[in-house]
Parts: structure tokens; C-alpha cells; sequence
């Protein structure tokens, strides 16, 4: 899921820990965007690759549908992971240092 500043947004509340909060006000200012910004960003494509996950489970699962569920999601761990390796330049490349 891809962000665009063109969509519009809707207002959600809800309630987290203190130290959510902190995170966020820390993280919000030292990065320069709104909290919704940097919440929206941190769910959007994480939550969508859940939901497509959950909805690819039936509602009354057999094992093999479970281990399906388990392939799929170790697949999405993987494709994630090898495009975070695969960011150069950032705060995290080592190979900067």
C-alpha cells in the first residue's frame, strides 16, 4: 500500500499507551511530519498484508488451510525483509560508516 497525498484522509481515534504516545511525539518531531503522517505510514502496508492475509483463511479452517495461512505469511516476512536489505543510503546502512 502506497500513501498518496492526493487521497483523502479520514479522522480515527484511539487510545494507546503513554509510551506509544511519547514514541510518537518524539519520532513525529524529530522526522518533521504530523503523527497521523507517521502512524499511517507505519500501518498502511503492514495492516493491508494482514488483512489480505486473514481474508485468505476460511471461516471455518481445515490444517491445510492453516498451513497455507503459515506459507503465506512467511512469505510476506521474506518479501519484506529483502526490501529493507535491499534500502541503501539510510540511517541503517552500515556500509556508510
Amino acid at each position: 500500500m502506497v500513501l498518496k497525498m492526493s487521497e483523502k484522509m479520514v479522522r480515527v481515534s484511539f487510545t494507546v499507551p503513554p509510551q506509544v504516545r511519547s514514541d510518537l511525539d518524539y519520532l513525529s518531531t524529530r522526522l518533521g511530519v504530523t503523527k497521523s503522517s507517521l502512524v499511517a505510514e507505519l500501518l498502511g502496508t503492514p495492516l493491508s498484508d494482514l488483512r489480505d492475509l486473514v481474508e485468505s483463511v476460511p471461516e471455518n479452517p481445515t490444517p491445510a488451510d492453516y498451513l497455507r495461512a503459515k506459507g503465506k505469511s512467511n512469505e510476506l516476512i521474506a518479501n519484506r525483509l529483502r526490501s529493507y536489505r535491499a534500502i541503501e543510503g539510510d540511517l541503517f546502512d552500515d556500509r556508510q560508516v
